[in-house]
Formats: C-alpha cells, structure tokens, sequence
C-alpha cells in the first residue's frame, strides 16, 4: 500500500513536470523558424558584401541546362568579384593564347548596385577584364536562390541557377 502510495505521488510530480514544460514546436513550426533565420542572413550576406554564389545549373542561349558540379562559384567581397563559372555558346571574340575560361577571373568591381523590392534583392555588378567588359546581374529570393545573368561585350550572354551562400573561411 505504501509503495502505490509512493508510485502515485511520483507519477504526479512526473507529470506535472512534463506539463509545466513548454511544448515541442510542430514541423510547421521548425520550418518557419529556419526561414526566417535564413532570410536574415542571407540579408547580412548581401548587406556586407560578402557572398558566394554557388550554381547548379548553367542555361546558355539556344541550348537547354547543363547540371554543374559544386567546385564552380563566384564570390563578392566588398569591393572585388571572383569568379569561377564556366561557360558555354557563342564567344564573338577570344584573347590570343587564353585557356581559361572567359568567367575564370578575380577582378575589382567597377560598378555594385543592389535593390530591395518584395520578391527579395536585384544586384548588378560590373567588371572589365581586358577590353570585355562583364556585367553580372543576380537576382537572389529572401532565402537565397538566385539567377545570375551574365553578359559580355565578346560572347553570348548565358545565365546560371544556384543559391547565395557566406563565404568559405580560409584557414
């Protein structure tokens, strides 16, 4: 009798234990949560400057998508753009000797212009390597998927699908 007596007072303290907890958060819960910490960085990724855009597709004109493998990107910070894309169609005019290829470069930004609108963020950056002049126009969601269009004064223009990630730390 004793130990029921026990057994019981245990079990209701157990369980008032459990009630005064907060309870688990639903999946649609979680879900929100990790959106909205993901639109705030991806907002502190374009606000800083500081951003690499890792694609997983490649759409040149007149052909269809080409699937990439994660070793391409291109990366802000601040002031220069890096860059790593490969490229595929029409290139109008080519440099003598050039084996890289025409998006493989790291090179000051001539122009950064970034707006805010509802969808998420426009940034249209410019670069001149040689006599071509690049300009890379990013479109990014609150979450982070982007479209990059990439024109060029000596190749067809081409446009690649990916997403914005923080930088990589070097160590």
């Amino acid at each position: 009798m004793k130990t029921t007596i026990i057994a019981a007072f245990l079990m209701l303290l157990f369980s008032a234990d459990i009630m005064a907890q907060e309870p688990a958060k639903s999946r649609r819960e979680r879900r929100e949560d990790r959106q909205e910490k993901r639109i705030a960085e991806v907002k502190n990724l374009i606000e800083n400057q500081a951003f690499v855009f890792v694609p997983t597709h490649a759409m040149p004109l007149g052909g269809g998508s080409i699937q990439l493998s994660h070793s391409f990107e291109a990366e802000v910070n601040a002031d220069s753009l890096i860059s790593y894309l490969p490229f595929y169609g029409v290139a109008y005019h080519v440099e003598y000797g050039g084996r890289n290829s025409a998006f493989d470069f790291s090179l000051p930004l001539k122009n950064y212009e970034k707006e805010k609108d509802d969808d998420g963020y426009l940034i249209k950056m410019e670069v001149k390597r040689n006599m071509d002049y690049i300009t890379y126009t990013l479109r990014v969601s609150e979450l982070g998927y982007a479209t990059l269009n990439v024109t060029s004064t000596n190749r067809q223009a081409i446009s690649y699908y990916g997403r914005i990630e923080a930088p990589r730390k070097n160590d």
